[in-house]
């Protein structure tokens, strides 16, 4: 991966949800202050002087969010032009068989830190449960299911200090990218893919769904809309028709 295919995959992930938040700004500027090689080249040389002129007094104004939004939508679309085959290409694909990921089971607790108040709350990893205001609205989802991981959740996981599987790690990863648990309206499915790591496949009553797939060593995401066909940033991981026929059969 290039550093221009680097940054597009980190704009990916914040526009994953059609939002960018104050936060996402800030975080793309600590992305690219991180990584040097992604500021001299196309889109983060672009990116950088606005980011750097935005933060210069400390806050970000709604005209600035405005322009950053409309600039990272104007990417996309210039990307999406550049690369044409990675989402025009039409092949025939069978969707790939799914199973129900299941979040690790581990007999402890934790009391973790919350952000911006004295008291802790308390988190279970046996039953996947924490005190926090957040996680009442994913007690809908079974034990062991990715829906009931708040961030303190995510956080306590870690503590643990033991090995994860590959795919669980890589949801761990993307909550710690974002600064928050898993979308608590949200499914979840592990694709079988023959000869690799299965993609971990995630969708709710929106448009958008988030594909994780192993390449290389590690897990990329990706994001691919459900009702218009296409990947965010024109950006497709290489097994993407099976991928896209399991989301359209099962969200």
């Amino acid at each position: 991966m290039n550093s221009t295919q680097k940054t597009i995959g980190f704009l990916r992930t914040l526009t994953a949800d059609g939002f960018l938040a104050p936060g996402e700004v800030w975080s793309l500027g600590k992305f690219l202050q991180e990584n040097k090689s992604c500021q001299g080249v196309w889109p983060g040389n672009l990116l950088l002087p606005m980011l750097e002129s935005a933060f210069d007094d400390g806050q970000l104004s709604e005209e600035e969010m405005e322009v950053l939004a409309s600039t990272i939508g104007s990417i996309e679309q210039e990307w999406t032009a550049k690369n044409p085959h990675l989402v025009s290409e039409k092949t025939v694909a069978d969707p790939l068989p799914v199973t129900q990921p299941a979040m690790p089971r581990i007999e402890v607790s934790f009391e973790m830190p919350a952000q911006q108040e004295e008291k802790a709350f308390i988190v279970n990893l046996l039953q996947h449960t924490c005190s926090c205001p957040d996680w009442r609205q994913r007690q809908i989802w079974p034990i062991a299911h990715p829906g009931r991981c708040c961030n303190h959740v995510a956080h306590a996981f870690v503590r643990t200090g033991k090995s994860m599987d590959p795919w669980f790690r890589a949801l761990l990863d993307d909550c710690f990218l974002r600064g928050r648990g898993t979308d608590p309206v949200d499914d979840w499915l592990l694709a079988e893919i023959p000869k690799i790591r299965p993609a971990l496949i995630s969708g709710g009553p929106g448009e958008w769904c988030s594909v994780f797939v192993a390449e290389n060593k590690d897990y990329e995401r990706y994001s691919f809309n459900r009702l218009t066909g296409r990947w965010s940033f024109g950006a497709a991981p290489t097994i993407c028709k099976p991928i896209e026929k399991t989301i359209h059969e099962h969200f």
